[in-house]
């Protein structure tokens, strides 16, 4: 038995259209999902290392942006060395605070670079 050569894709039947379909599909999710567990096991080491032994601090926004989706860039001292953080934030916090307006971060003493929004740290659910 010698099998049929298809030289275009409209020449396939239908069935290989379709498996070709749910294959990319597959593909597709399984790629999203995972980009999405790599952000939320990251996410979660990050929130561990500050909780570990937290420090709460000050901080100023230097910078709101509301390209996809909406984020502001904060500055804050530790030491007398800046660090900033730059994060996405709920359109809540957005519309609340300007550029200028003081916010709480919260930083990991051993390493004050690794810090968030004190409205973010919350426990584990």
């Amino acid at each position: 038995m010698q099998l049929k050569k298809y030289s275009r894709t409209s020449d396939a039947p239908m069935w290989q259209k379709l498996l070709g379909f749910v294959v990319a599909c597959a593909v597709c999710f399984f790629i999203i999902k995972g980009f999405f567990l790599y952000m939320d096991y990251d996410f979660k080491q990050k929130r561990d290392e500050i909780l570990a032994n937290p420090v709460y601090i000050k901080g100023v926004i230097v910078d709101k942006s509301s390209y996809k989706g909406v984020g502001a860039k904060m500055e804050y001292v530790v030491n007398n060395k800046k660090y900033k953080l730059n994060t996405g934030t709920t359109y809540e916090f957005y519309e609340k605070y300007k550029v200028g307006d003081s916010v709480g971060i919260v930083y990991s003493r051993r390493n004050p670079s690794v810090s968030l929004l004190e409205y973010k740290l919350k426990p584990s659910e």
